[in-house]
């Protein structure tokens, strides 16, 4: 296992900057094209020999780049220069809940032997951080309890007696302080407390004192940023809408936004198989609400999740799994929506159509088979006077639900440089000049890491209903990448199919794959950040 300062700089070791890559790909051309190539003997003009030769000249495509789309942090507007790291502007955001109408959360502290002397210290400092936000949800003065954990078998079994031995209220929240075993960047026993804890609908954040030790730092500043980042978390993590983003108008309201992602799990060595062998795959379903265009209607994310168990490697056949978690969210939410949109991470070029065949279907069915008379209960920390779900803009029965169904593609090699190769492309980049054979396509560098060649995801629009037609899919893709409540900048994927990863990942780690999660307690809440 690497050191965690070393894979911090694994991206800038193992990646190349446009113009190293363009000196790379002319002196490849040297070996593709007829003649370019002079060596004599062995070799010398080999490949164009075989019928193996480059065209003359590189793909040339009209760029655009996509604006910052509106961005609101409790009423404070991220100016366009902050449009690639908003951090800073959030540290001034303040939702003005009076702590009498905001939840107190319950918050159980697990911290290692080894943090005695420092953990209600560190905790003081992160209950203020979250307070100072003056959002729906507050912590205490001093934790509801605490809970001396060590390594491995000292930590999952603390945790599990705790839990076992002691009933608890309502608004439990866990702090994990975690110091995993030396020279370890992970705690081995992460996957084990999650998944206890996940199995009984507590949310819970883990702080690696092992990645910075909060309890001696050697400096206050970085440590302060750090935990800065997990008290936002914490309040995604609850439900709070951090910050807003703005969707184009054109989009009919409400509207769902479903992501789609199965995660594969590494193959690892079996030592009764004598071999390596894979882990089963888990696929997650995120469905995400947008009632309203104005950011002050709700303040609160509506969101729901499932996770689905399935055998290695079988990525297809997700049309049954997302029929069940859009019927279930649309229950759960009371609304029928006006429009839907699915983004599906995962899909290769030959099995698009097929894939998406089947999963439209689901979707479909689901959408229409919403009645408005089953009422879905929220979960999580609920808020004194929040608005209610039933809350929602009456619609004609015969109206259906116009549908959009996007394939996104992370694993492309299509890498686009300014024509004189020196530099890539910003974050923003469009590009719609490049199409399918059978489906329209575009292309969105999400992010523009200054230590390697930007590479962009593509967009493969495999299904859109007339009704959609006038809005902009890649305007909406674009704004969604800034949706993503982890990280304080754009990403590459829009954030629903991004959380759909995240869930994926989490649950695949757990030893049921996620079976045990409790989808109805955790909806309304991010809790797998």
């Amino acid at each position: 296992e690497l050191e965690p300062k070393l894979r911090m700089q694994l991206p800038q070791i193992a990646s190349f900057t446009p113009d190293i890559r363009h000196e790379g790909i002319e002196e490849m051309k040297r070996y593709l094209t007829p003649g370019a190539q002079k060596t004599k003997g062995s070799g010398g003009g080999l490949l164009p020999a075989l019928g193996i030769v480059l065209s003359e000249e590189r793909v040339r495509v009209d760029v655009n780049c996509l604006t910052l789309p509106r961005i609101i942090a409790a009423g404070i507007p991220v100016p366009d220069s902050r449009g690639g790291m908003w951090a800073p502007i959030l540290n001034q955001a303040r939702f003005n809940v009076s702590p009498g109408r905001a939840v107190e959360l319950n918050v159980v502290v697990v911290y290692h032997r080894d943090l005695g002397r420092s953990f209600n210290t560190v905790y003081g400092r992160i209950a203020d951080m979250v307070n100072k936000f003056a959002a729906a949800y507050r912590f205490g003065d001093r934790p509801y309890a605490t809970v001396e954990a060590g390594d491995l078998d000292d930590h999952w079994g603390a945790v599990q007696r705790y839990f076992s031995q002691n009933k608890l209220p309502s608004n439990v929240f866990v702090l994990d302080f975690t110091r995993p075993p030396r020279r370890s960047s992970t705690d081995p026993a992460y996957s084990s407390v999650k998944h206890m804890l996940g199995k009984a609908g507590y949310l819970s954040q883990f702080i690696n004192f092992n990645t910075y030790d909060h309890g001696q730092p050697r400096d206050f500043k970085k440590s302060n940023t750090i935990l800065q980042g997990v008290s936002r978390q914490i309040l995604s993590k609850c439900g709070v809408r951090v910050w807003w983003v703005s969707v184009p108008r054109s989009l009919p309201l409400p509207a769902v936004f479903v992501g789609v992602d199965v995660f594969h799990a590494p193959r690892k060595y079996d030592p009764k198989e004598k071999k390596r062998t894979a882990k089963e795959s888990c696929a997650a379903v995120i469905v995400q609400l947008i009632r309203s265009a104005e950011q002050d209607d709700y303040p609160t994310v509506e969101l729901y999740s499932e996770t689905e168990r399935r055998q290695a490697g079988q990525e297809m056949e997700l049309g049954s799994v997302m029929n069940r978690a859009v019927a279930n969210a649309l229950k759960h939410f009371n609304v029928s929506p006006m429009s839907c949109i699915v983004w599906r991470d995962g899909v290769g070029d030959a099995a698009i159509d097929d894939v998406a065949k089947d999963e439209i279907s689901g979707v479909r069915n689901a959408l229409q088979s919403m009645s408005l008379s089953d009422s879905g209960q929220g979960g999580g920390p609920r808020i004194e006077g929040e608005k209610s779900s039933l809350a929602y803009m009456p619609r004609i029965k015969s109206e259906e639900t116009s549908l959009a169904y996007i394939v996104c593609q992370k694993r492309i090699a299509t890498k686009f440089l300014t024509a004189d190769g020196s530099q890539g492309m910003p974050a923003g980049a469009l590009i719609k000049s490049l199409h399918s054979a059978r489906h329209d396509t575009f292309y969105i560098n999400g992010t523009s890491p200054p230590y390697s060649t930007p590479k962009p995801v593509r967009f493969v629009i495999a299904k859109r209903d007339r009704a959609l037609e006038d809005t902009d899919m890649s305007e909406l893709s674009w704004a969604l990448c800034h949706d993503y409540p982890n990280w304080t900048g754009p990403i590459k994927l829009p954030s629903p199919v991004q959380m759909a990863h995240k869930l994926a990942e989490l649950a695949g780690g757990f030893p049921d794959c996620g079976d045990s999660l409790n989808s109805h307690k955790f909806a309304n809440s991010v809790h797998f950040l």
